[in-house]
């Protein structure tokens, strides 16, 4: 007999495992056994662990289909068995209810750490395969939305990995790339600084690549959205009055639909065979360049001012190169203007880099609490007095 048990609750999600077989003789008591545990534990949101569900028929389709009635949001159903997956989408369901299949799992026990960020570790696993082994405070619906956007960016252009499937990796969740013999740049441009220029010069190149494609906003997240979702993250830290100014300036950037990294720095991207590949696009979305530079500046220009150390272990690389790069792409990216220009522009950058310093409380994933609080601190004293005459005088 299919058996429904309770796993779990919050004040909003009921989660429970259904095991067993699921077809016209055993539904009603399946359907009885929910019913029974949604009355115990009203829910907005039911996730249901279907990693022993052996098979389910079209009566249990529709048992299912009726629980959904029910619900504000849609039911996860995870850990299906392949086969099971497959019936779930060939019946339509994977539109209608939250679907996941279960996980390959993966060990990267003895395998060689390529890159480290502040939302996970990125091991080798063989000669032309990598994966990505997130926190263990990602969502499985923060790695699949990175997924996406990195195969809709590879689409429209970067060079980025080409993704695998999701996997577990111990008590977390990975994503598998293809990536043949890469290192990251940091570490290319730390261990050979003799060829400083070349690699400096592909990462303005890169840069430039990206800030050259416009893109749907069907396809991509709008930064100016993602600020404001920061904002709402730093409620507490902020007064009103600092908290309206700091939405008026994210809303005084002109909007425009430019593919944007997020968090373009060289610690996110790798050499390979002479070309950059992009390896975290987690923060991609579409917006004005202002928002690339000014969370490059974060951590190439202002981290290095309040935590040389901290800067050393977000980019990989020590203080004298970040700046040297820092200066680099400034010269470059903007060759065309005047060295005066140059200054004022790269003046107005830094100044707006203090915004993503100023969301520390929530993009600060992996500092101490005293480089956020010092964070916090320096827009109030840095940025916020300093917003009226941006907004008024916005140059770029």
């Amino acid at each position: 007999m299919p058996k429904v048990s309770y796993v779990s609750h919050t004040d909003t999600e009921l989660f429970v495992r259904l095991e067993g077989k699921v077809d016209a003789v055993t539904t009603p008591a399946v359907n009885a056994e929910f019913g029974e545990l949604l009355r115990q534990y009203p829910c907005k949101k039911l996730h249901i662990d279907a990693e022993k569900l052996e098979y389910i028929s079209s009566a249990g389709f529709r048992c299912l289909l009726n629980l959904q009635k029910g619900m504000r949001e849609k039911i996860a159903v995870t850990n299906l068995p392949i086969v099971l997956y497959n019936m779930f989408a060939l019946t339509g369901f994977t539109k209608l209810l939250d679907i996941s299949m279960r996980y390959r799992e993966l060990s990267v026990d003895g395998c060689e750490m390529i890159g480290e960020g502040a939302n996970g570790k990125v091991y080798r696993i063989s000669e032309d395969v990598i994966v990505k082994v997130y926190n263990e405070s990602a969502s499985l619906t923060d790695i699949r939305r990175e997924r996406d956007l990195a195969e809709k960016s590879f689409v429209e252009g970067i060079p980025t990995c080409l993704t695998f499937d999701v996997v577990k990796v111990g008590g977390r969740y990975g994503v598998v790339f293809e990536l043949l013999a890469a290192k990251a740049l940091s570490d290319m441009i730390r261990s050979d600084t003799e060829h400083f220029d070349e690699y400096a010069e592909k990462y303005v190149e890169l840069y430039k690549t990206f800030h050259g494609i416009e893109v749907s906003p069907a396809d991509f997240p709008s930064i100016r959205e993602i600020y404001h979702s920061y904002i709402d993250g730093c409620a507490g830290w902020y007064t009103e009055e600092e908290t309206e100014k700091l939405r008026r300036l994210v809303d005084s950037v002109p909007e425009c639909n430019t593919l944007i990294h997020g968090d373009y720095h060289p610690r996110n991207i790798m050499y390979q065979n002479g070309e950059l590949v992009v390896i975290d696009m987690g923060d991609v979305g579409r917006g004005h360049p202002m928002f690339d530079f000014l969370a490059t500046a974060s951590t190439q220009a202002n981290l290095v001012d309040l935590s040389p150390e901290y800067a050393e272990f977000h980019t990989g690389m020590p203080v004298e190169l970040i700046r040297r790069l820092w200066k680099y792409l400034i010269e470059h990216y903007f060759s065309n203007r005047s060295a005066e220009e140059r200054a004022a522009i790269e003046e107005e950058i830094r100044t707006f880099s203090k915004l993503k310093v100023a969301m520390a409380p929530v993009v600060g994933r992996g500092a101490s609490l005293e480089i956020i609080r010092a964070s916090v601190e320096d827009a109030k004293a840095n940025l916020i007095p300093k917003i009226d005459a941006l907004i008024e005088h916005f140059t770029w």
